[in-house]
């Protein structure tokens, strides 16, 4: 969790930095937003893996088809509840553009995360 949220702070601070596509009124703010991003991602994979287990032992290629679009649909909507939440939790202190933008973010936290990830094995070696 420590980990995420330090990279989380740390991509959306260039993200606010570099880009218009997001803004935050400070860095505590985006702290804040690191934080709040984790705890919906770590609730997000959570409900991923209790729909992914209602399909994943059942035959059949209909459960296989349930599986996929179960969680594709959970990861895609989850987007729109990460939005909700910083929009009623932050307010105008946050301003993101929109779900492509979101999605931008959510890559490159996603891809900064498994290179460190990465990292760490290789040093583990």
């Amino acid at each position: 969790m420590t980990l995420g949220i330090l990279v989380y702070a740390a991509v959306l601070g260039f993200f606010n930095d570099y880009t218009d596509i997001l803004d935050t009124k400070s860095y505590s703010t985006t702290f804040l937003v690191a934080i709040v991003l984790q705890v919906l991602t770590y609730l997000t994979l959570l409900v991923k893996k209790r729909v992914a287990s209602s399909f994943k032992h059942k035959p059949g290629a209909g459960n296989k088809a349930g599986l996929v679009l179960g969680v594709w649909l959970v990861l895609f909507l989850s987007k729109f509840v990460f939005l909700a939440a910083i929009d009623a939790i932050f307010g105008s202190s946050v301003e993101i553009s929109g779900f492509v933008g979101l999605m931008a973010i959510i890559v490159t936290m996603t891809l900064a995360k498994e290179l460190i990830d990465i990292g760490f094995n290789k040093l583990a070696d």
